[in-house]
């Protein structure tokens, strides 16, 4: 898949930033929503620095999760996010695993974001990425992300949190949020949080 436009955010623009795919057939592609990517990753670094202060507007108790510094945006991690809500959305799937099998490891690891040896035995190994589908905004999926109503285990918060150590220790992101009229879902958000060692 090919883009005809740069992973890299743009922070204080107004308006959203779209990108087409280039493509010869007559079937609808996805455009990439760069602006409410940085809404998504802005709004995310409020409630890390304050989650107790956003517990009634998510509407779960965080009261108990400690404060975290704001993440920082990596240009690879957005272009492997961007790709990867693209590929959704274009493909018409939602999933952690594309539908040849590859799991964000490998992706970021292969886009230059280098990753330790054993974080990479499994092809389909998904450490960072949390994804969302059909909502209206970035800021919408982040709260759903949170609440994580599906996941017993709130893995979903704890990595976009940091409530773990492993992912109090990640502090590089990459968002790409993508609409695509025709698909399922209509939007499609990849929120990619990791650290390298």
């Amino acid at each position: 898949m090919t883009s005809g436009c740069i992973g890299a955010l743009t922070v204080g623009l107004a308006g959203a930033l779209v990108c087409f795919l280039s493509g010869a057939d007559d079937k609808e592609k996805a455009a990439l929503d760069r602006d409410e990517a940085r809404k998504a990753f802005e709004y995310l670094n409020r409630i890390r620095k304050e989650p107790a202060k956003f517990s009634k507007e998510i509407g779960i108790n965080l009261e108990n999760v400690k404060a975290r510094p704001g993440l920082k945006w990596n240009d690879i991690l957005a272009k492997v996010a961007e790709e990867k809500a693209l590929d959704m959305a274009n493909r018409d799937y939602f999933g952690h695993v594309t539908p040849e099998g590859l799991g964000i490891n490998i992706q970021i690891h292969e886009a230059g974001y280098s990753l330790p040896k054993d974080w990479l035995k499994e092809k389909d190994q998904n450490f960072f990425e949390s994804i969302s589908a059909g909502t209206n905004t970035g800021e919408e999926a982040i709260r759903n992300l949170i609440v994580d109503k599906d996941l017993p285990a709130a893995l979903h918060r704890k990595q976009l949190l940091g409530i773990t150590d492993f992912y109090s220790e990640c502090t590089d992101i990459g968002i790409g949020f993508a609409r695509n009229p025709k698909s399922k879902y209509r939007t499609y958000m990849s929120i990619v949080i990791a650290r390298k060692k």
